[in-house]
């Protein structure tokens, strides 16, 4: 009676919390790789070949960062990316909020048919547009320049957000925005002091997609850059496969998780501010 009562209370239990079978599954899918990438980070550069595999190294030491922060334009990489990243989430984000309320308030003609167009660039595979923007681009002069990059980075993050921020302006009450009309403000007054502060929880979310892709952003600077000064941390990542010989695990994965590690502080930061 006892047992059956103990596999009564588990099925209960397991019956009203069902939804932790999935989740615990794609916790373990995605943290597995990142624990162990981290764990090898960690090894010499041999270790990583030796079986059995373990997830402790034999041998802790940091010479793989160290390796990493003293590689050639290291820091040059570092800020391209970072300049990259932040130049575009402000512009995309400024564009994208403009936007999204002027969809959201204004009834204008095709204004339904014009967001589904909108949306389109995030539809289309990239590879299948690198072509066409390397041909402009190159007419235009701009190859091997940020400009080219700011521009490309820039085209595919507003779609998404102006999506996001269009429809989260709708649900804000017009009777907030009619009172400060009465008391006299203009329609950017009205956009600053009224809507942004109410929406700054969508707006946060939207820079740290646009902050994430232009970070990640990997084709666009391979297509569009030659010089090694314009190369990012994903480009340079990609790029240590081929000019190391003999793949050096620890410090690929060391430089990988120096390369998502910022986003991984971002998102912790503003996971607990909202």
């Amino acid at each position: 009676m006892a047992t059956s009562s103990i596999f009564h209370n588990i099925r209960t239990w397991l019956s009203n919390r069902w939804y932790w079978v999935p989740l615990f599954v794609l916790l373990i899918w995605t943290i597995t790789p990142l624990v162990w990438a981290v764990s090898a980070s960690f090894k010499d550069a041999m270790e990583v070949y030796q079986t059995p595999v373990t997830l402790i190294p034999n041998h802790f030491n940091l010479d793989n960062y160290i390796r990493v922060f003293e590689y050639p334009n290291f820091w040059r990489y570092l800020f391209n990316s970072v300049f990259l990243a932040i130049t575009t989430t402000i512009i995309a984000v400024v564009i994208s909020i403009l936007a999204g309320y002027a969809f959201a308030r204004y009834a204008f003609r095709f204004r339904h048919i014009l967001l589904i167009i909108i949306l389109v660039p995030r539809i289309i595979p990239r590879a299948s547009i690198i072509v066409p923007l390397f041909t402009g681009i190159a007419a235009l002069g701009m190859l091997d320049s940020y400009l080219s990059l700011i521009l490309t980075y820039t085209a595919t993050a507003i779609p998404l957000a102006t999506w996001i921020l269009a429809g989260f302006f709708k649900v804000i009450p017009k009777a907030l925005e009619e009172a400060a009309q009465i008391d006299g403000a203009k329609p950017w007054q009205i956009i600053w002091y009224v809507v942004i502060p109410i929406s700054l929880p969508a707006i946060i979310t939207v820079s740290i997609f646009s902050l994430r892709e232009a970070w990640n952003e990997f084709p666009f600077v391979l297509a569009f850059t030659s010089s090694q000064e314009m190369r990012t941390l994903p480009y340079q990542l990609f790029m240590l496969k081929d000019s190391m010989g003999m793949q050096d695990w620890p410090m690929v994965l060391a430089f990988t998780i120096v390369t998502i590690l910022p986003l991984l502080i971002l998102y912790i930061i503003f996971e607990n501010a909202l």
